[in-house]
């Protein structure tokens, strides 16, 4: 009597646990349907996201994380949390580490970034409750994170660069097509 009574109440529990609300062309989960469900924005966050990184004597002296947001939201359909469908221009979100500097601005002290060449036209410093910060791949608590804004680029391909007047350059390729995760790897099979 007592195990069809727990098993009733386990099934209630579990039923009352997943109800769901609509909003916003999205879902609502509950803690134990997320467990099994995909995370569609960290999934293209991830496959949008690339490190540069600047180096001397061996050593790191910068770390930048980019990630496109352009196709990471361009699906979403819901005014109340995404105003900007950003359609106007290229957008990133940025992570930045400067060994030997308590601020990690990456455009101070030599070092720039720039989107085939030209300079963002804004850049947003987040705080560490941002929602972005919550949603985006490899945040960490040392760096200092970015919304940055670019002139929208005619290209279907174009590349972020991150320099440093003493330390060099890397250059981030990113495309406006859809692209598998692990897109380096699909080549080597041919």
């Amino acid at each position: 009597m007592y195990k069809k009574l727990l098993l009733l109440s386990a099934a209630f529990l579990i039923a009352g646990c997943s109800a769901k609300k609509e909003e916003c062309d999205m879902r609502d989960k509950s803690d134990f349907e997320q467990l099994f469900t995909k995370d569609d924005i960290y999934h293209n966050s991830l496959v949008n996201t690339q490190k540069a990184q600047l180096m001397a004597s061996f050593e790191t002296k910068a770390l930048l994380t980019a990630t496109y947001l352009n196709p990471v939201f361009e699906r979403r359909n819901c005014e109340k949390r995404f105003t900007n469908q950003m359609q106007d221009a290229e957008y990133f979100f940025i992570g930045v580490y400067i060994s030997d500097s308590e601020k990690h601005e990456f455009n101070t002290r030599g070092y720039s970034l720039t989107l085939d060449g030209l300079k963002p036209i804004d850049i947003e410093a987040l705080d560490k409750n941002d929602p972005l910060r919550y949603e985006m791949p490899m945040v960490d608590n040392w760096s200092t994170y970015y919304k940055v804004k670019f002139k929208k680029s005619l290209k279907d391909d174009f590349s972020l660069i991150f320099e440093n007047d003493r330390f060099g350059r890397d250059i981030l390729s990113y495309s406006k097509g859809e692209k598998p995760l692990f897109q380096s790897l699909i080549g080597l099979d041919k």
